[in-house]
């Protein structure tokens, strides 16, 4: 059965005519120590110790680095999760999971993800995220940004790669501009359990967590609320159908929307090193966890904070 008949349809959103503001803020002063992680997006910020409350120049500089760059990286940051949210929280409020198993004991804003076995079951989620997706896509206000601290990896695999959607979009012929930027698209989290089978490590989702996920439309192409850029919103991991068609008119559309998105071009592919911070704007990039190591010998363990965001538009 398609995934589609399974679910309730999402009710119909009626389009308003006033178009939310641009949040455009005054740039900071501040000046930080930043080297671009690769051609496609993503910068290195050196010379900050996150363990230490950062100055309101200072974040305000780093959420422009952010909005320039999609991506930021602080190397040798060996923070606890008490600095891990304090530090989080300065740029939004932070989700819970849906999944509340995998929340950190204590520290509820904190999602783990883990292959750790203790008394013969993971400490955290393992073996997830190895397909397309922006995070918490399948809610009516997905997430601003997620701020992942790895603190034990794999010697060798276990890497995230990383796709800029706005530069997707800005590749695109005027006319598939026109046609995409008139669709809105059905999203559930249910789509990613299809991943999650396929992959073999994660419980699947039961029927009440479900239920607190029901289906969503957004925007195929959302604008960025800070900067005005227009990005592809479409994730393979969570991409029903669009609003207004079946399955069978969408397939096609979305199989190139699919294969445009993940060309090499907009990728950077971040190998992990111990205590590396990564801060990624989920409205502006989807990113795939690769599975290439050996889940029974090979620890990973990381801890993700994620900030609320807006309605996208």
């Amino acid at each position: 059965m398609a995934i589609s008949e399974a679910l309730e349809k999402p009710r119909k959103m009626p389009r308003t005519k006033a178009r939310p503001r641009i949040r455009k803020t005054r740039k900071s002063k501040v000046k930080l120590d930043i080297h671009p992680a690769s051609s496609a997006l993503g910068a290195e910020i050196l010379g900050i110790d996150l363990r230490e409350r950062q100055s309101p120049g200072t974040i305000a500089a780093m959420r422009d680095a952010l909005n320039e760059h999609s991506l930021l990286l602080f190397r040798d940051q060996d923070i606890s999760p008490d600095q891990h949210v304090a530090f989080s929280r300065r740029f939004g409020k932070l989700e819970h999971h849906v999944l509340a198993e995998y929340l950190l004991p204590d520290h509820p804003e904190i999602y783990v993800l883990s292959n750790i076995r203790k008394k013969g079951k993971t400490i955290g989620r393992a073996g997830v995220g190895e397909y397309w997706h922006s995070d918490l896509q399948y809610l009516a206000k997905p997430s601003l940004g997620s701020i992942m601290h790895a603190i034990e990896v794999p010697e060798v695999g276990g890497d995230t790669m990383f796709a800029n959607q706005v530069a997707a979009y800005d590749a695109l012929s005027d006319g598939m501009k026109e046609l995409l930027g008139g669709l809105r698209l059905v999203n559930h989290f249910a789509k990613a359990r299809h991943y999650s089978a396929q992959v073999g490590y994660a419980r699947p989702f039961s029927d009440e967590e479900l239920k607190k996920t029901p289906p969503v439309v957004h925007p195929v192409v959302r604008t960025h609320p800070e900067t005005g850029r227009k990005a592809l919103y479409v994730s393979p991991g969570f991409a029903l159908y669009f609003e207004g068609m079946t399955e069978a008119e969408s397939r096609p559309i979305l199989e190139f929307i699919y294969k445009h998105t993940i060309n090499p071009r907009f990728i950077y592919r971040h190998q992990w090193r111990p205590h590396d911070l990564v801060f990624w704007d989920n409205r502006s990039l989807m990113h795939y966890a690769v599975q290439d190591y050996d889940h029974a010998k090979d620890r990973r363990h990381m801890q993700r904070t994620t900030i609320s965001g807006d309605k996208p538009f």
